[in-house]
């Protein structure tokens, strides 16, 4: 199988511009095909189907340097068309098409690729987004959790989903993770055993141009493979916005800019995440925190620092009292 690579090496040194394709041998049922894209230099994979295989025109799936569509062929045939636009991922591309191609000689027909498809774009999408590093660290998880648990918490108590959707300002880069106007929330997710919580700037708890801010801290355990995941929670809060189409596509951007491209939430089902304790605190003043204020010096600033949840208790309040700030 490795001679794919070499058509493709063979097809760059001949073909130049040319958009140009080859038959590859997998199937005595099927045509498949090995071709390169000239101009851009993206290499691919065809498999000719005829008309009335069950996968619709319109079929798209993309992942990571990955795109996959079907494409117009010769009269009552159409192409699954697989292309791969980040050269740097040949060597795992090829290995992704062996797999393919390994289960494609298993086939009795072609009736079965389209699902032979997602459950292979599944698997190895996934993998590729490793590679590339682009699947949020662990941590980064955590924190994304905690601050979807708490916009789940908002939509359940509000009858504006716009504002509250709108209201999860963290992924636009703003101070605080959620903003209703003076009344803002700084949401920090950690471990059930950590006694502490990161503060990653002296902007981030500056209540001082604030009617309203808490922090509100959510300890959490890990468990491998269950089902309170990420994904869950994604797809919850996407089941309750789905029937406002602009508000969906609001959240979908927002998760976006979260680390979390449209659709790839799938990627995010192997932690289990158990909610141990929910504490919220006001903070104001006699706080321990550190602003501009404090600090009363012009020449530090990107302040980080921890702060001790003992130390916050006089602080504590109801959450019931931040989600009616909030909504």
């Amino acid at each position: 199988m490795s001679n794919i690579k070499d058509i493709w090496i063979n097809q760059e040194l001949n073909s130049g511009s040319i958009t140009l394709r080859e038959h590859f041998a997998v199937h005595v049922g099927f045509n498949c095909f090995v071709g390169r894209i000239g101009v851009s230099n993206a290499k691919m994979f065809q498999i000719e189907l005829n008309e009335s295989t069950p996968i619709h025109k319109n079929y798209l799936k993309r992942f990571h340097g990955v795109e996959i569509r079907v494409l117009d062929s010769k009269k009552g045939k159409k192409d699954v068309t697989i292309i791969l636009s980040d050269n740097d991922l040949i060597d795992v591309f090829i290995l992704f098409l062996e797999d393919l191609i390994s289960s494609l000689k298993n086939l009795d027909n072609e009736n079965s690729i389209p699902l032979i498809l997602n459950e292979k774009v599944g698997y190895w999408g996934k993998l590729f987004a490793k590679i590339k590093g682009e699947l949020l660290s662990k941590e980064r998880q955590r924190g994304l959790y905690g601050e979807l648990i708490f916009l789940n918490t908002l939509l359940n108590s509000s009858n504006d989903f716009v504002k509250t959707i709108s209201s999860w300002t963290g992924p636009e880069g703003s101070n605080q993770d959620f903003s209703n106007g003076l009344s803002a929330v700084e949401v920090k997710s950690s471990r059930a055993t950590k006694p502490t919580v990161n503060i990653a700037s002296e902007l981030q708890l500056d209540w001082t141009i604030l009617d309203n801010l808490f922090l509100h801290v959510i300890h959490l355990d890990e468990l491998s493979n269950g089902s309170d995941t990420l994904k869950k929670l994604i797809e919850g809060i996407k089941q309750k916005v789905a029937k406002h189409p602009n508000l969906l596509r609001l959240f979908e951007e927002k998760l976006d800019l979260s680390g979390i491209p449209l659709g790839e939430e799938k990627h995010y089902d192997e932690i289990e995440f158990i909610i141990r304790s929910q504490r919220v605190f006001k903070v104001q003043n006699g706080f321990p925190v550190l602003i501009n204020d404090t600090i009363n010096n012009e020449a530090i600033h990107n302040v980080k620092y921890q702060i001790d949840l003992t130390a916050l208790e006089p602080f504590e309040t109801e959450l019931e009292s931040v989600i009616s700030k909030m909504i």
